[in-house]
């Protein structure tokens, strides 16, 4: 058995991004900020390729909350789900201190590597196996000062706004 410590992120894929986080908010879990065309060079099952989405992020607590909206046709840990038109929970993330310690520990489990995405100042490293998608990444400081604001308008929501935008 291994310890990856707590859950840090519910990812969650759809085909709409608004219909989504709506359905999200009337659950109590808002605002969500939205990222646009966001471009993530990722290596996925051994193929250089580079990932099209569009995301929201919100918290409920300390965890954070990922829609993510699949927008091309490369190969990516969302594709199967675009393909077929299966839209829900995706991922769970684990962030941890020591990402190929992290690994070894899930291979060693029966999980298999299969995408590492750089993106944002951000290593994120998908690994598949019986217990489903898996995401590990690691601390990072100037994601965490961004993670804080969010997680702060969501502390303060009214419930009133899907949206939150950032310095508005």
């Amino acid at each position: 058995m291994i310890n990856l410590g707590p859950i840090t992120q519910l990812g969650y894929v759809t085909d709409d991004l608004d219909k989504t986080a709506t359905a999200w908010t009337k659950l109590g879990v808002g605002p969500f900020t939205k990222m646009s065309g966001v471009k993530m060079p990722a290596t996925m099952d051994g193929k250089t390729v580079e990932i099209l989405i569009d995301l929201a992020l919100a918290y409920q607590g300390d965890v954070q909350i990922e829609l993510i909206q699949p927008l091309c046709g490369s190969a990516s840990p969302y594709l199967e789900n675009k393909q077929a038109g299966i839209w829900g929970a995706h991922h769970t993330q684990f962030t941890v201190e020591d990402i190929d310690a992290a690994i070894a520990q899930c291979e060693a489990a029966g999980m298999e590597m299969v995408c590492e995405i750089i993106s944002g100042g951000g290593r994120y490293i998908y690994m598949r196996g019986a217990a489903g998608w898996i995401e590990l990444t690691a601390p990072n400081s100037g994601l965490d000062m961004l993670y804080g604001m969010i997680r702060k308008s969501c502390a303060e929501w009214d419930g009133k706004t899907v949206w939150n935008v950032l310095g508005g």
